[in-house]
């Protein structure tokens, strides 16, 4: 709308690296400027910042897993500077120093519960915020479990950008070339930060590859994507098993639609999710999912339709899903197809952000109004 006036929106996410939590940010502040909305975030820096910046948003570096109390002043001073109308923090750290500043600026504080509460005492302050985004229904019901009033919850699935995340066939031989990868090879993608081997299901994939070798995965290649403090013992572990010759490492990246076009299959065998968000941008991309059925991933994935849904760290089942996909192109062309389907039904970001945004109006004193 010409003229119209927007309120200032301060997100608040500890690093934005490569992450559930960093994307959703990095999304929702792109999506706000675009809309017309003064946006600035804070947070100490990483890869996804320079999106920031090539989109023109202000973007401040601040310590917030360093130094609570210092970040919490710092967001004070961000927030009075700029005349900021309302917080969006992500994560407990954030959470927790945002509350502070907000409290005593007296500004509406929106917080996404990107996992669960209960875990310390920090996260158990933000029972106080003046709304908690859920990503999943199992978030909300763990925090209605806890004695959180359920007026205060509200839950709004992840978005995915599908102006970004395009699927682009032709290009799929090109990425894999750049990855050492062949045309004929059955490529698995597990896309995640590499904390260690357990959370993300780094560790069940390489005991399957060491199980089931030879003759039963004979093109089978494993591209991993992030990096993280376990990045080097995945790869010492990797060629321990004589597993090099079946992974490929391809490290930080931040085109993510990018390098999942060079996958036949995306699997995520994590240990606990309250989502799942690179299981909706993998549908995005027209590709077949596979992860256990843990948190909240039984609502980001139709098993059967878009992939599969597999009992945790049931490696052989885990293997028999994957293998039945390998064994039939057409299966996985239809799942990828049905994926599609489903992101845009469910997972759009202007979905996501059409919801974020009425949050904020339920909280602030004056709507976009025009000038003219």
């Amino acid at each position: 709308m010409a003229g119209a006036t927007y309120p200032h929106i301060l997100l608040v996410v500890p690093r934005l690296n490569i992450g559930g939590a960093e994307s959703y940010v990095a999304t929702t502040a792109v999506a706000l400027a675009r809309r017309g909305y003064q946006v600035t975030v804070a947070s100490w820096g990483g890869q996804l910042a320079a999106r920031l910046k090539d989109e023109g948003i202000r973007h401040y570096l601040v310590p917030i897993r360093l130094n609570s109390y210092l970040a919490s002043w710092w967001l004070y001073y961000i927030i009075k500077k700029h005349n900021i109308s309302l917080v969006h923090a992500n994560s407990a750290a954030a959470g927790a120093a945002a509350l502070k500043a907000c409290r005593r600026l007296n500004i509406p504080l929106v917080y996404t519960a990107h996992g669960v509460f209960g875990y310390n005492r920090q996260e158990m302050e933000l029972v106080h915020v003046d709304k908690i985004i859920c990503v999943s229904n199992f978030v909300r019901q763990r925090s209605l479990a806890i004695g959180i009033p359920p007026e205060r919850l509200v839950t709004i699935y992840n978005g995915i950008d599908l102006t970004k995340f395009v699927p682009q066939p032709e290009r799929t031989l090109l990425v894999r070339r750049e990855y050492g990868l062949q045309a004929t090879d059955f490529v698995l993608g597990i896309v995640s930060r590499i904390k260690n081997l357990k959370a993300k299901g780094h560790e069940d994939m390489l005991q399957l590859l060491a199980k089931y070798s030879g003759r039963q995965t004979p093109n089978w290649r494993l591209l991993v994507v992030g990096k993280g403090k376990g990045e080097v013992e995945l790869k010492r572990e990797a060629k321990r098993r004589g597993l090099g010759d079946k992974i490929c490492f391809a490290g930080h990246q931040t085109d993510v639609p990018q390098i999942m076009q060079a996958m036949d299959v995306v699997v995520l065998p994590s240990d606990f999710e309250t989502f799942g968000l690179v299981l909706a941008e993998a549908m995005a991309m027209g590709k077949p999912v596979i992860t256990y059925a843990v948190g909240g991933t039984p609502e980001a994935i139709e098993d059967g339709v878009t992939g599969y849904l597999v009992p945790k760290g049931d490696i052989d089942v885990l293997y028999e899903r994957i293998n039945r996909l390998y064994t039939d192109p057409q299966l996985r062309n239809r799942m990828g197809q049905n994926g599609i389907t489903r992101v845009r039904k469910m997972f759009d970001s202007e979905k996501m952000m059409e919801q974020i945004i009425a949050v904020y109006d339920e909280l602030l004193p004056v709507k976009p109004t025009s000038n003219v």
